[in-house]
């Protein structure tokens, strides 16, 4: 009987070198030899009449076509799996689900609330992939991402989680010290410490505040919250930064407020995903939880 589609070794092996761009390593993660890698590779582009990849320096890349085609059936490998995964499981609630996230909100806010969701669903298990860029879309092996940006991707669900409220970080000694800041005014002469994609927060919170934009435009630029609050503990300047990712340093006293009203910016953390995982038990279940916590997080703030 003639067979209308590739073989699953074959699917398989392309999917492990789209992902890993490169067949030695698409081998290891399979647990095959490369040769055998290369022969499901050359099986499926001769069922399919399509040159899939092409060599780029040391390893490989997709071609357009590659590119598309595997677009198209990662999601069905990435069901199959999960399907496998609740089937031995005993089905249910189980399931297996990919997220990616920005780094800070994940190491800050997430992973310390993850055991609460462990004791609640403890057939659930989570796996985190990198975190994906702004210009990024959402990979079809990754079930849900948590990105810094209310921004609009294209047949994407984004859903609010936590992080508008920004405040003021600064250490004990720039807080107290010679130059001490008890006003918004104080501001001036101390170096302020921005995030490259929170343009709008020192601008917001200038104008809140009754502070001129042209005294709080210049200072360093972090990529990541995590290395803009270890600069502000270590003294380096003045942050303005998510208060959902300083709470712990602000209750304990490693970091302090000194001055000004929170200010609200339209950024923050959100849940994002496509709108075919609705229907997973498992993906109900932990976005139900998610933006919950989110919520009892931002009401605890007051």
């Amino acid at each position: 009987m003639k067979r209308d589609c590739p073989t699953i070794q074959e699917l398989l092996a392309f999917d492990a070198v789209a992902r890993c761009d490169s067949l030695t390593q698409a081998a290891g993660a399979l647990c095959i030899t490369v040769s055998a890698v290369s022969k499901q590779l050359a099986g499926l582009e001769a069922f399919l009449g399509v040159k899939l990849l092409r060599k780029h320096g040391r390893g490989v890349q997709l071609t357009p076509q590659g590119r598309a085609y595997w677009q198209k059936i990662a999601g069905s490998l990435r069901a199959i799996e999960t399907a496998t995964y609740e089937a031995r499981s005993g089905g249910g609630d189980v399931g297996l689900l990919t997220l990616a996230s920005v780094p800070t909100f994940l190491t800050r806010w997430l992973i310390p609330r993850l055991p609460a969701f462990r004791r609640r669903h403890p057939q659930i298990t989570l796996s985190f992939s990198r975190h994906l860029e702004p210009s990024d879309g959402i990979p079809p092996q990754v079930d849900a991402a948590i990105r810094y940006s209310p921004g609009e991707w294209p047949g994407v669900v984004a859903e609010y989680i936590a992080g508008r409220e920004f405040v003021l970080i600064a250490s004990d000694a720039l807080a107290g010290g010679q130059h001490r800041i008890r006003a918004p005014a104080d501001l001036l002469g101390h170096t302020l410490l921005h995030h490259e994609e929170a343009t709008a927060a020192w601008p917001q919170w200038a104008a809140q505040h009754g502070v001129p934009e042209g005294h709080v435009s210049a200072g360093p630029r972090f990529a990541q919250y995590s290395a803009l609050i270890q600069a502000a503990r270590s003294g380096l300047g003045v942050g303005l930064v998510p208060r959902v990712l300083v709470e712990d340093e602000l209750a304990e006293g490693a970091l302090h407020s000194p001055c000004g009203a929170p200010v609200a910016v339209e950024q923050g953390h959100f849940l994002c995903f496509r709108p075919d995982r609705t229907h997973l038990p498992a993906f109900a279940a932990f976005r139900d939880w998610l933006l919950a916590e989110g919520a009892r997080s931002r009401s605890a703030l007051g």
